[in-house]
């Protein structure tokens, strides 16, 4: 699950430096309507407390991003520089 975490930060901060106006992450469990701790679901309520803790706030404008049921979308701040480089790799899966 931290992978996750990780890797939807650095998927942020690549879309801002890009200049995309914003990103979705879909992380599925739309059934999911209440927050868990562990097992299915688990990443969905974690990506939306990471939008909540202001920890992307560099990059994310909370006020303009929403949850789905399935998704996430973030609003991205317009950069006034973006540069086209390329992204970082996906992490290797774990499971098969």
């Amino acid at each position: 699950m931290l992978t996750a975490l990780t890797f939807a930060e650095t998927r942020v901060r690549e879309a801002f430096a890009h200049g995309y106006r914003q990103i979705e992450f879909t992380h599925g469990a739309a059934d999911v309507i209440a927050p868990v701790e562990d097992g299915r679901g688990r990443i969905k309520w974690e990506l939306r407390r990471l939008l909540e803790s202001g920890a992307l706030d560099a990059w994310v404008d909370p006020a303009r991003s929403w949850p789905k049921s399935g998704s996430l979308v973030m609003a991205l701040r317009a950069n006034p520089r973006p540069h086209p480089t390329g992204w970082s790799p996906e992490p290797r899966r774990a499971h098969r």
